[in-house]
């Protein structure tokens, strides 16, 4: 054999196990995120809460409605992380936290609060419904997360809901970091702003009823 046939089939060798070795070889692991609620407060499962919240439904748009966390062009367009993904669906994120951060808020008003569905101290004592529809929900590294929402309280009445109010709440947050985890900790922290808001709204609701009774 030649010594430039013997090069041409080292050369071919080594280029199907280079090939071989793309195919077979590890690819990145995938990350896994969960939006962090406020603190727990240490009363919520106290006696004396004789009210409920209920919230939801919490609804997403379909650009969400996935795994992958998504992010923001500084236009319109979009990027899906194919290694970093939602340990849960985003929906179910957003309602959890939802619901913890207005416990936080509203058990010193005696009101526990659950998500939509969920058992609760009993059918008459759901006081106060909030559904909400994010618009919006994602951001850039490095740059800002955007939660727009709309939203509303609905009150229970002697034979069927009744609406008192619907807004819209639009919550920018700084992302202070340029991975995901900071990106991820500022959605959290959009949603617990969200959550304040809702809290707030039902204090003044609640105080104008006990007023007028």
């Amino acid at each position: 054999m030649t010594a430039k046939r013997y090069m041409f089939i080292l050369s071919v060798a080594c280029g199907i196990l280079s090939a071989l070795s793309g195919c077979f070889g590890t690819s990145p692991s995938a990350r896994f995120y969960t939006l962090i609620p406020p603190g727990e407060n240490s009363r919520s499962a106290a006696t004396g809460l004789d009210r409920a919240v209920s919230v939801g439904p919490v609804t997403i748009p379909e650009y969400l409605d996935r795994q992958q966390i998504v992010t923001r062009s500084a236009g319109n367009e979009i990027y899906l992380a194919e290694f970093d993904r939602w340990g849960a669906s985003l929906d179910g994120e957003i309602t959890r936290v939802l619901v913890a951060g207005l416990s936080e808020r509203l058990n010193s008003r005696h009101f526990a609060v659950y998500p939509r569905g969920a058992t609760t101290l009993g059918d008459s004592s759901v006081a106060y419904r909030i559904p909400v529809s994010v618009i919006r929900f994602d951001g850039t590294q490095g740059g800002k997360v955007v939660l727009d929402a709309t939203w509303g309280v609905f009150v229970k009445g002697p034979t069927r809901e009744e609406p008192l109010f619907a807004t819209e709440s639009t919550i920018t947050e700084d992302v202070k970091g340029q991975g995901y985890d900071a990106l991820v900790a500022a959605m959290g922290k959009a949603v617990q702003k969200l959550g304040n808001e809702m809290a707030d709204s039902i204090m003044k609701v609640d105080a104008s009823k006990s007023q007028g009774r």
